[in-house]
Parts: C-alpha cells; structure tokens; sequence
C-alpha cells in the first residue's frame, strides 16, 4: 500500500474473517511510506492482530513490495493482494483447495468489480464485460480451466525458488510477467471462478484514462522483455486505432467509415447486453467508458513502443 487509508482498513478485515484456521494465516503489509494515516490504521490493527505486521517497500513500486513481503513470509503458501481489494470470506480456503485438488503450485480466481457511486459501478461494469479488457478473462470468465494468468494469484513459496521473484523493472504487469515465467518452467495456473475477489475501480474517466494508458505502456514493455508473452488480444485496440489513423491518412474514407460504423455498433450492443444485465440505468454511460478503455489502451500501447517505462512511473498504491 501507499497512502491508501480509504481502503486498507476494508482489506484486513476481511483477511481476518476468512474461514480458514486463523493461526494459519500470517499478513503482511507492505507500506511504501504512507502519510495519510494508512500506515497508522495498520499499525493499530496490528496490536489487536499478532499474525498481521508490516514491511518496509522504500522504492514505492508494486514489484518490490511484493518481494518484501515474499522474503518475509513464513508460510508454505503465499497470496497478494492490492490495497483496494477485498476477499469472500472462502478466498484463502478456496484456494488452498484449488492446489490440492488440481495438484499446481499457481491458483486464482474471479475479480467481481463493485462501487460505491454510479460512475464508479458503471466502470466496473464496463471492465468486467468481455469487449471491455478481453485479455484478462479472470473478470468475466465463469468456469473452471487452466489459463495464462490470473488475479491476486495463490503460489506455493518453493515457486519463487525456482522461477525468481516479481521482476522489480516493471511497474505494472509484474503478476503476468512472473505468470509467463511460471508456465516457461512447465507449470499449470489454474483458474476457477470459486475464488472471489472484490475490486473497486476508478472512480472518474479521466482517472480511468490514465490508469489504462499506463497499463498499456507497460503491457508493451512486457512484451519487449518476452516477446512470445504476446497474444493477438493484447495487439486489438493498438491495431484498431492506427488502422483508423492509417485510413484517414490515406483518406480511405469508405473503409474508414465501414470500420468505425461496426465498431460503434459493437459499442452499443455490448453496453446494452451489460445494461440488461446490471442495470439500464447505466446505459448512458457505458459507451464512453467502453470506448475510453480502448483508446487509452492503445494509446498508450502506441507510446509504450517508443517510450520506455520509467515516463510513466508513479507510486504504487496497492
């Protein structure tokens, strides 16, 4: 966490009703200097809860703090977290029944988004609808399989012996990243939507514009360190959008228009779907954000290939 008072308080609390045996379970925050109180928050709960305690993330960045609380765990076991998560009360069970069953040392499982204002509901709306990020399956996926990654992962400690730590170069995408290298070692990650996990999202549009227009700077700076981490869904907004670019420079109107017309007409359809399903009340909304994601996407997937990373760095807040 970093300055996350808001949030942090609603996390642990949830650790600590799981249904798993207390005495199992050790948390560990790792606290990038917070000013705002978080860390104070933390330290008070930590008198009333021995298994909770805090390590230090100075460099501020995501990676790193993972890593700090990996070198500090005891456990057999170990699961991450963000600050702005919360856990069904079965999460850690859930988990550790995942691994013993399907015998993998890499499990995961559905990210559900909720909020806690209009804006910040019909966002989460948006990314949990299939057109909205399809290459993060775990937010909309509804059965049991083996996949490419996954959200707030479970590892089996005896994996970071074998595959390394959080790559620290990476500001975001470092969980696909160490998920790549994981499958590179012959394992399996498996997925099942009996594991839940609740996400809250950006609360503005203009905060979600630059939260995925980092993610796809960094997404591309995964890419370069691994070029075979690639798949064609990573590449559409990218190759939508300087497709678009490419048809008005050539003044390609026809095609131009054709493509632009199907693709708002996607748009609308998928919206509607989502309203139907969640509400019609958020069908105003739903195109722009639907269509903010892909455009800060592949914007910022078009920067991320000209510009290194360290231009878009930022304090990690979870």
């Amino acid at each position: 966490m970093f300055n996350e008072s808001e949030a942090i308080e609603r996390c642990l609390n949830s650790i600590f009703y799981q249904d798993y045996p207390k005495g199992k379970i050790e948390i560990l925050v790792a606290d990038g200097g917070s000013t705002d109180g978080a860390r104070e928050k933390v330290e008070s709960l930590a008198r009333m809860n021995p298994n909770l305690r805090i390590v230090e993330n100075p460099k501020r960045r995501t990676p790193a703090g993972l890593n700090a609380g990996i070198r500090s765990a005891n456990g057999d076991i170990v699961i991450i977290l963000g600050a702005h998560t919360r856990i069904k009360e079965d999460f850690v069970r859930q988990n550790v029944e995942a691994m013993e069953r399907e015998r993998v040392n890499c499990t995961g499982g559905t990210q559900v988004n909720v909020g806690n204002t209009y804006m910040q509901k019909a966002i989460g709306i948006a990314m949990g609808s299939p057109f909205g990020l399809p290459s993060a399956p775990y937010r909309f996926s509804r059965s049991e399989k083996f996949v490419d990654t996954v959200v707030y992962a479970a590892y089996k400690s005896s994996l970071f012996a074998e595959v390394g730590l959080f790559d620290e170069e990476l500001f975001l995408s470092e969980d696909a990243e160490m998920n790549w290298r994981i499958r590179k070692a012959g394992h399996k990650i498996f997925y099942t939507p009996k594991i839940v996990s609740y996400y809250y999202p950006r609360r503005t549009i203009s905060s979600l514009f630059r939260q995925l227009f980092r993610y796809g700077i960094l997404r591309v700076n995964v890419i370069k360190k691994h070029l075979d981490a690639v798949k064609w869904v990573h590449l559409v907004p990218f190759l939508f959008l300087t497709g678009l670019i490419v048809l008005m420079l050539f003044r390609m109107w026809r095609l131009f228009t054709f493509l632009l017309g199907f693709y708002i007409l996607a748009i609308v359809y998928y919206s509607l779907q989502s309203a139907i399903r969640e509400g019609l009340r958020y069908f105003p909304v739903l195109p722009l954000i639907l269509v903010t994601i892909h455009l800060s996407w592949g914007l910022g997937f078009i920067v991320g290939l000209f510009k290194n990373q360290e231009t878009c760095q930022k304090p990690s807040k979870s």
